[in-house]
């Protein structure tokens, strides 16, 4: 038998953790001294410490680890866990992917190469003012991996309620504000669509006009929502770059309906500016 702090050392992992692991049930010492606690370990044990670690390191979750050592890897719930697993390595695989484009583009910029100082293609235009139908819900914070979750399930919401009062409506738009109250943590997500006709109220939707702007920078976006942070970055240092100085929140067009592949998706990126 191995005393906790042997076996922790040969199977590479801390004492506490193997205290957890004791506290959920997911592995359990061979023997516990019922007047001193202390813990043992059998050497049998060691390949299941080691089983753990290393669906650990693949971003399994204890739990999922704890029903995948009960059940095997034959069980349907088990594979899925590891296929959710898997699946969210590759989200995070991409997204690194795209970050680091995004950090060679800037030092390419910074190191002066004329290829990536040169600024977007946008235009300075008044935009009119706008009828729209909309609801607003809390994020957790700015980026596509937080406003994604959340303004997604609102368009097909405010569509059925326009749909079902007979009322016409256009493109899809959304606009992203910091929210104050709390701990200020949060983001207002506004989502809905702009109104055809002159429609005063819709039941649970907040129906209300977008105020013109006399001056806006307006970039178009062109593919999925994963990359558009990177062109709302390269909007705003080319506003910046003009001298520009940046007024409000920022308002997104969505020009391309929703059963359409995200590659194929036409965004406008419309920035308030003085």
């Amino acid at each position: 038998m191995y005393s906790i702090g042997r076996f922790a050392s040969i199977g590479r992992v801390t004492v506490r953790m193997l205290r957890h692991w004791d506290e959920i049930g997911l592995l359990v010492p061979a023997h516990v001294d019922p007047e001193t606690g202390y813990r043992s370990y059998a050497p049998a044990q060691l390949p299941d410490v080691d089983e753990i670690v290393r669906l650990r390191d693949l971003g399994v979750g204890l739990v999922d680890i704890g029903r995948i050592r009960r059940s095997g890897l034959d069980e349907p719930a088990s594979r899925r866990s590891l296929e959710a697993a898997r699946d969210a390595l590759r989200d995070s695989i991409e997204t690194e992917s795209r970050r680091l484009a995004r950090f060679d583009a800037y030092l390419r910029g910074a190191e002066g190469d004329p290829a990536m100082t040169d600024a977007p293609e946008i235009e300075f235009r008044l935009v009119p003012a706008q009828r729209v139908a909309t609801i607003t819900r809390r994020a957790a914070g700015f980026g596509s991996h937080n406003i994604g979750p959340v303004v997604g399930p609102i368009f097909p919401e405010v569509e059925a309620a326009l749909s079902a009062a007979g009322i016409p409506f256009g493109p899809a738009v959304a606009i992203y504000s910091a929210d104050e109250s709390g701990d200020g943590s949060g983001v207002l997500v506004t989502a809905g669509f702009q109104l055809e006709g002159d429609a005063e109220a819709v039941p649970g939707l907040d129906v209300h006009v977008l105020p013109g702007l006399e001056q806006a920078a307006i970039l178009t976006h062109r593919g999925s929502m994963e990359t558009i942070d990177a062109s709302w970055m390269a909007l705003i240092d080319a506003v910046r770059a003009r001298g520009a100085v940046l007024a409000d929140a920022g308002r997104e067009i969505y020009l391309t309906p929703g059963d359409v592949p995200q590659e194929r998706w036409v965004t406008r990126l419309v920035q308030p500016i003085a």
